[in-house]
């Protein structure tokens, strides 16, 4: 008579690779914070990637860059101004400047302003609308 295990390499095998996707799907669904020499400083720290990022300087026009990176209608362009104490009034002007430049690109766009510890502008394009006929894709 032959004696058979009760368990064979194949159930062994199953199990470890059962293990291995659990310990897998544990640790992918787990986000480690970056380390601090790593974290964007200023007002462009979102999380999130955008599709397009642009640093234009004090007075440049974006006009054909937004026209370029805004290419759907449910894009919008997100501009941020960080600004250093005492100087809210001329950040603000900017933004008023840019947000104009966006409504001639013909891209819906708003402003984020807030208070930093050096001037900077960062214009981001991403899909941060709904299609206009209701459909929800990937949500």
């Amino acid at each position: 008579m032959i004696l058979r295990a009760p368990s064979s390499w194949q159930t062994i095998t199953a199990d470890l690779a059962l293990i291995l996707f659990l310990i897998t799907a544990h640790a992918a669904g787990e986000r480690a914070a970056p380390p601090p020499e790593a974290r964007q400083t200023g007002p462009a720290e979102t999380g999130e990637a955008a599709l397009a990022v642009h640093r234009p300087a004090l007075g440049e026009s974006v006009t054909e860059w937004l026209r370029a990176a805004a290419t759907d209608d449910r894009q919008m362009a997100t501009i941020e101004i960080g600004y250093p104490a005492g100087s809210r009034d001329a950040a603000l002007a900017e933004g008023s400047r840019l947000l104009d430049e966006a409504e001639r690109a013909g891209v819906t766009a708003r402003l984020l302003l807030a208070p930093d510890t050096a001037a900077g502008v960062i214009i981001s394009v991403d899909y941060l609308r709904r299609p206009e006929d209701g459909t929800n894709l990937a949500e």
